[in-house]
């Protein structure tokens, strides 16, 4: 009986809390942190000329892609070698050119909120899977039309536009949907759009 007792406080703890995934993220990303905050002041256009910046350095990267016209192969390499070559370097350089001391409150307190933004994308994705996962089981005849239809499009765009093109596109939709989630233009002319779509995954909102 002392043994069950003393096991059951483990038993009922939880795995883990929003608290410690926080402090855990927190943790592993404080080495980039003083990256992190002009980096995410350029995506959520906190200056008037951040899009043209934005939209300026992808096309520059693709536009030497484009003239050089590297194989696949060397392409993900050089991409594979610069993106180690930072990850190794920022959380060395970042503390020695921002010094510990010069940290404000403010900094941390926008620190802490990139971190939740990243917990919250991290939902977002798991609940779209959970959600793609109940439509299959309870809908599936939704699900292989909604599948195959998605599947379709994009081989029909694919074969209309060049590759490198449809990357860069794509690529620059990903650097801007920060920013024009936080001006509000996604929540404006789409919101209809996403209520369709989860309307149709999700089903009718039963009222309580």
């Amino acid at each position: 009986m002392a043994d069950s007792t003393e096991s059951r406080p483990l038993e009922d703890s939880p795995r883990s809390s929003p608290h410690n995934e926080l402090e855990e993220l927190k943790k592993d990303l404080e080495g980039w942190r003083e990256v992190l905050l002009p980096m995410t002041r350029l995506l959520n256009w906190d200056k008037p000329y951040h899009p043209a910046v934005i939209l300026g350095l992808s096309t520059f990267i693709f536009a030497l892609i484009w003239y050089f016209e590297p194989s696949v192969l060397t392409t993900f390499s050089l991409f594979g070698l610069i993106i180690s070559l930072i990850d190794f370097l920022v959380p060395i350089v970042g503390p020695t050119l921002f010094a510990s001391g010069s940290w404000t409150v403010v900094q941390q307190q926008q620190y802490e909120q990139i971190c939740l933004r990243l917990m919250h994308a991290r939902d977002h994705f798991v609940n779209f899977k959970n959600a793609m996962g109940t439509l299959k089981v309870e809908k599936p005849k939704v699900y292989f039309i909604l599948v195959m239809g998605i599947l379709v499009v994009f081989a029909w765009v694919g074969s209309l536009f060049d590759n490198l093109f449809l990357t860069y596109f794509l690529l620059n939709i990903i650097l801007l949907v920060p920013g024009l989630r936080r001006h509000g233009i996604i929540q404006k002319y789409f919101r209809g759009v996403w209520l369709v779509i989860k309307r149709l995954i999700m089903g009718k909102d039963k009222k309580n």
